[in-house]
């Protein structure tokens, strides 16, 4: 339980946050010093993103140089991109956008940031050269988009490598509980 923590919230956001928040910030945190990936399934508005970045941003502050990877529905990269730079501007990062020369020339650089943002759609075309690459978390915004484990979606996900796996999803179960399974399955194989 987060209340047996001795964790921290980030500084620099502590003011920010609202108390649902930093117990949802504690419990991812407590989530990654006991080896697990998670759920984070609050409403739409609730801060997922929001308490997703303080994450990364403590990871940083504790010394982290792997770039963590979010991969969000297209509507969404640029939205991700701002979030970062309103909360956190001491993190680094870059989106993975463009034409295949310009992602090519990103992807080439993406250790030189501390998070890259990609969406579903870019990252199933890029996924020969993101593959190579090891991330500190990998995010999934809008999870349920690989709700279907035989998806193109749920395969390329499941192929990255990552210290840590987060998804993010107000809605987990939209039909069926066995659309979790593929999740969990990409959160611990």
């Amino acid at each position: 339980t987060i209340e047996d923590s001795d964790y921290e919230v980030v500084d620099s956001l502590k003011n920010v946050m609202r108390n649902y928040q930093q117990n949802g910030f504690l419990w991812l945190k407590t989530l990654r010093e006991n080896g697990f990936g998670g759920i984070l399934a609050d409403d739409m508005g609730l801060g997922k993103s929001f308490q997703t970045i303080a994450s990364i941003l403590k990871e940083k502050e504790n010394g982290s140089k792997l770039t963590s990877l979010i991969v969000a529905p297209t509507s969404c990269v640029a939205n991700w991109y701002y979030e970062i730079k309103k909360f956190a501007p001491s993190l680094e990062v870059i989106t993975l956008t463009g034409n295949l020369k310009s992602r090519m020339k990103r992807i080439k650089a993406v250790n030189n940031y501390d998070i890259a943002i990609v969406s579903y759609s870019t990252l199933r075309r890029d996924i020969k050269f993101l593959s190579e690459k090891e991330f500190n978390y990998v995010v999934l915004d809008e999870a349920q988009h690989i709700k279907n484990a035989n998806t193109q979606n749920a395969k390329t996900v499941k192929s990255l490598k990552s210290q840590k796996r987060l998804a993010l999803s107000g809605t987990p179960i939209e039909n069926s509980i066995s659309e979790m399974w593929s999740m969990f399955d990409f959160l611990m194989p």
